[in-house]
């Protein structure tokens, strides 16, 4: 780990198999981590994780300049992209032939992508950074950054809390009776802030210290944010890759940091 990254590679990996490969690619508003999976033997060949960027879109744009495991032809490359211009709305409101009527709610006039989630019964709509997506290679199926947390909805249970962090941000959805009740990012660069808007979400949603709280990313337990949280909650889980995948590349580093990344090939 040097300069807030990690790079771990398979040494058996061999770079003319990556088409029997997916490339998986995470990027929220402050970190930058791609996975690569063989989908022959769902062993993990690389992975490659970078914190606290100030730049994402530059450091983003330097690592497909640079990174040789990012220039291979993959079989599929699939994209979770931060953005804060997103909305839910249900199957039968949704018109699939109308999409800039949602631009109002939107706040933007950029285009507009949607993915539709058969589970839940909800499109999810939403505009990208045009730099960000010119950085992507352009077979890649690009979802909201929402979407790894939407797709472990069934590993959950019928209440509960899933909270993604990396080091200075976080990402939570709240479920009940089954249904997505409530989904928001938050920047939060310290334990105070993190309070703040915890007390907030518990506040807002009506939560008590019984709700089973999941957690993913970047925390630790005994640090700041996992003693944060019990203060207000009884049960607290680290929530681990929910995929099939086999992590010898990472038996030595805690799995729960790559949850959210991981998930991403469960996504469609």
């Amino acid at each position: 780990m040097s300069n807030n990254s990690l790079l771990l590679i398979d040494p058996n990996f061999k770079a003319d198999t990556s088409a029997n490969c997916h490339l998986l690619l995470k990027i929220t508003n402050d970190s930058f981590s791609y996975a690569v999976i063989s989908k022959d033997t769902e062993e993990i060949n690389v992975i490659f994780d970078k914190q606290g960027c100030e730049d994402v879109e530059k450091e983003l744009k330097s690592a497909f300049e640079t990174d040789s495991y990012l220039s291979l032809n993959y079989g599929a490359v699939k994209a979770a992209v931060h953005t804060s211009n997103f909305i839910f709305i249900p199957d039968e409101w949704f018109e699939a032939e109308n999409l800039a009527v949602y631009s109002n709610y939107l706040g933007t006039d950029a285009k507009i992508y949607t993915k539709h989630n058969d589970a839940l019964g909800f499109n999810t709509i939403f505009c990208l950074n045009d730099q960000v997506k010119a950085q992507l290679p352009e077979n890649a199926n690009v979802f909201p950054q929402s979407e790894p947390l939407m797709v472990l909805f069934d590993h959950l249970a019928s209440e509960s809390l899933l909270i993604d962090f990396t080091a200075i941000s976080f990402n939570v959805l709240y479920t009940k009776d089954k249904k997505v009740v409530f989904q928001n990012h938050y920047q939060s660069e310290n334990a105070e802030e993190f309070n703040y808007f915890l007390l907030l979400i518990i506040e807002q949603l009506g939560l008590n210290d019984a709700v089973p709280v999941y957690i993913q990313g970047i925390i630790n337990e005994d640090d700041e944010h996992y003693n944060c949280l019990l203060k207000y909650f009884n049960q607290l889980y680290f929530f681990l890759p929910a995929g099939k995948q086999n992590s010898e590349l990472l038996a030595d580093m805690p799995k729960h940091y790559f949850s959210g990344l991981l998930a991403l090939d469960l996504c469609e």
